[in-house]
């Protein structure tokens, strides 16, 4: 198989399971718990390297940043025979009670991004007719409505959703990923809580102070802009998907602060991230069949 166009890789990775992180430079810190590490190439926003983690073989690869890059990457991953992928990435927490460096293990996103909302059919087209005849049909909605009951239903997980959440277009992670990325958090001892992200597609947009206070008062717990897309997307393509945010920027703080602080590692989000990766690792490595 030639390479894929955009990730610039191909089957010789021997890999069926990926962690992904926004953040290229991300990419070197997991490099650092993986045996047998090799580097593989760097296209974009794509930086990618494959190792071994307790008898898995695991890429670790880029998305870049919003819903697009992280769909593309995702699909050409699964046209490569990938099938685990856990996202790792940065949050604003939504919730008073979430602070920096505390994990969320998503559940589930609410698809307020463009590219999640495009796959699963919730988008409105500017044009009507554009609307009816991208519309899912009605058993592929019925499918989506059984998938996401089946997770409300696994309360004791955590995976029911929050005040209001119901009403909202919802994108939904992998159960079995969800439940060992719980287990590989508590084992570790990181500071976790199990939830929703509100995923988006603008970060500095005027009205995002309201559009928060809207989501957290329908119980949401976090706010990012990429996770809606990876469920959207491996939902589409058979593959199972979670994603572990780490809390950068507590409730009502400044962004532009929270994100220059946890770059800087100066505070807790730092052991937040490298407490994601171990869980990530772990849940994968548990995750092999």
């Amino acid at each position: 198989m030639a390479k894929m166009p955009h990730i610039q890789l191909d089957e010789s990775i021997g890999a069926t399971a990926a962690i992904l992180p926004g953040d290229p430079a991300r990419v070197d810190v997991i490099a650092k718990y993986l045996t047998d590490v090799r580097e593989e190439t760097f296209n974009r926003e794509y930086k990618s390297i494959t190792g071994t983690y307790k008898g898995r073989r695991i890429l670790a690869i880029s998305t870049g940043m919003g819903g697009p890059s992280t769909a593309i990457c995702v699909e050409e991953l699964a046209d490569l025979g990938v099938k685990d992928m856990i996202r790792i990435g940065s949050c604003g927490a939504l919730q008073k009670d979430l602070e920096l460096g505390q994990l969320v293990i998503c559940s589930r996103a609410v698809c307020d991004d463009g590219t999640s909302q495009s796959y699963l059919g919730y988008l409105n087209y500017s044009h009507p007719e554009l609307c009816e005849m991208m519309r899912v049909p009605d058993e592929e909605a019925d499918e989506t409505e059984e998938k996401g009951t089946e997770a409300e239903e696994a309360g004791t997980d955590g995976t029911e959703t929050g005040a209001g959440e119901e009403a909202m277009n919802l994108a939904w992670a992998d159960l079995t990923l969800v439940r060992k990325c719980l287990k590989a958090a508590e084992e570790l001892g990181a500071a976790n809580t199990i939830g929703s992200t509100r995923s988006h597609d603008a970060l500095y947009l005027p009205t995002k102070g309201m559009l928060d206070e809207f989501y957290s008062g329908q119980g949401v717990s976090a706010s990012d802009m990429e996770t809606a897309a990876l469920f959207a997307v491996g939902e589409a393509r058979g593959v199972r998907t979670c994603s572990i945010l780490n809390v950068v920027v507590e409730w009502k703080k400044d962004i532009k602060e929270g994100i220059s602080s946890y770059k800087g590692g100066e505070d807790k989000a730092a052991e937040g991230e490298k407490n994601e990766i171990i869980v990530a690792l772990e849940a994968l490595a548990a995750a092999q069949e």
